[in-house]
């Protein structure tokens, strides 16, 4: 449950933020080499590095028992997002 409400506020901010980014009249075309791929923030070997991790090599949801595991998982599906909408733009 906890998860779930933190991935929706991760997407509404996500989201969010692409809105204002559009609508600037300085906006320029998004290259491909400028789409930075998920990168594990932590490598501190804690629960947030474990997360992020563990969801990189997974690919499925999110639902440990440690929230800083959670939030790290949560990061690399953030990025994750951030990243492919990224190399969406560069195909527009």
């Amino acid at each position: 449950m906890k998860i779930s409400i933190l991935l929706v506020i991760i997407l509404a901010l996500f989201f969010s933020g692409c809105e204002k980014s559009q609508s600037t009249s300085t906006t320029r075309k998004t290259k491909i080499e400028d789409c930075i791929p998920p990168h594990n923030p932590y490598n501190d070997g804690g629960g947030h590095d474990a997360g992020f991790n563990w969801a990189a090599e997974n690919g499925t949801d999110c639902d440990g028992n440690s929230d800083s595991f959670n939030e790290g998982c949560a990061e690399y599906y953030r990025q994750l997002n951030e990243y492919n909408e990224c190399i969406a733009n560069s195909r527009k």
